[in-house]
C-alpha cells in the first residue's frame, strides 16, 4: 500500500507537538524566517537541512549545519530516503518524527491462487541413530620424581655413608687406643724396660743401669 500525505511532528525540543505537513517538492528546515519550516533556536543553523520529494516519499540532506543532522542517531551525509517512523534529529536540540498517511484509493493486488497452494511434502527417511563410540579411559601416567627429590635423597644417602665411615673410624681409634693401653700395662707389669730390644728402642727416654 502506498503513501499519499507526509508530515513532520516535533517530539522533543522547541515547539514540541507542532505538526508540519509536507506538500512542497522542496522544504528547507532552519532558523531563517524564509525557510519552509522555521525553528528559531540557536542550536539550529540558518539553513540546517532540506527535504526533497521523491517517488517513494522525501529525501533529507544536511546543508552543512553546525550541529549536524541525524536519522535514528545516524549522521546524514549527502542524501537519505526517509521511511515512515524515522526520527530526525537536528543536533541534540530538536527531534522530529517522519510520518505518512496511506493512500485509501490505491488498489490492492490480490495474490495469485497458486501462492496459497499447499506445498508438496517430500517424505524424509529418518537416518538411524549413530552408534556412540566409547573411548577407552585415559590413564594419566604418574609423575616422575622431581630433580629436587632425587637430589634430596642423594644427599641423605651421602650423609648416612659419611656417618657410617665416621663411626667406623672412631671405633678403630678406640680399639687401637685400647690395645696401646693394654700393651703398656703388660710392658710395665713384665718390667721390660731394660730387656732387648726395648732398652735400645727407648734409650732416649731412660737409661738402664749395668750391674
Amino acid at each position: 500500500m502506498g503513501h499519499k500525505n507526509f508530515r513532520l511532528t516535533i517530539i522533543k525540543g522547541f515547539n514540541k507537538g507542532e505538526v508540519y505537513p509536507l506538500d512542497a517538492d522542496e522544504v528547507i528546515i532552519g532558523r531563517g524566517e524564509e525557510n519552509g519550516i522555521t525553528l528559531n533556536i540557536a542550536e539550529v543553523s540558518r539553513t540546517h537541512a532540506v527535504l526533497n520529494r521523491a517517488k517513494e516519499g522525501y529525501v533529507i540532506k544536511d546543508l552543512g549545519s553546525t550541529n549536524g543532522t541525524f536519522v535514528d542517531k545516524k549522521k546524514v551525509g549527502e542524501k537519505y530516503l526517509l521511511k515512515p517512523g524515522d526520527t530526525i534529529m537536528l543536533g541534540d536540540a530538536i527531534y522530529l518524527t517522519y510520518q505518512a498517511d496511506t493512500d485509501p484509493e490505491e488498489t490492492l493486488i490480490a495474490p495469485r491462487p497458486d501462492e496459497f497452494s499447499t506445498p508438496e511434502v517430500t517424505a524424509v527417511t529418518p537416518k538411524p541413530p549413530a552408534r556412540k563410540v566409547t573411548s577407552p579411559p585415559v590413564t594419566t601416567p604418574q609423575k616422575g620424581k622431581s630433580a629436587e627429590e632425587v637430589l634430596s635423597r642423594g644427599q641423605v644417602t651421602e650423609e648416612k655413608k659419611g656417618r657410617t665411615w665416621l663411626w667406623a673410624g672412631i671405633g678403630c681409634v678406640v680399639v687401637i687406643f685400647f690395645l696401646i693401653v693394654i700393651g703398656l700395662i703388660i710392658f710395665d707389669y713384665l718390667n721390660l724396660y731394660c730387656t732387648p730390644p726395648f732398652d735400645t728402642l727407648f734409650n732416649f727416654l731412660y737409661s738402664c743401669s749395668s750391674y
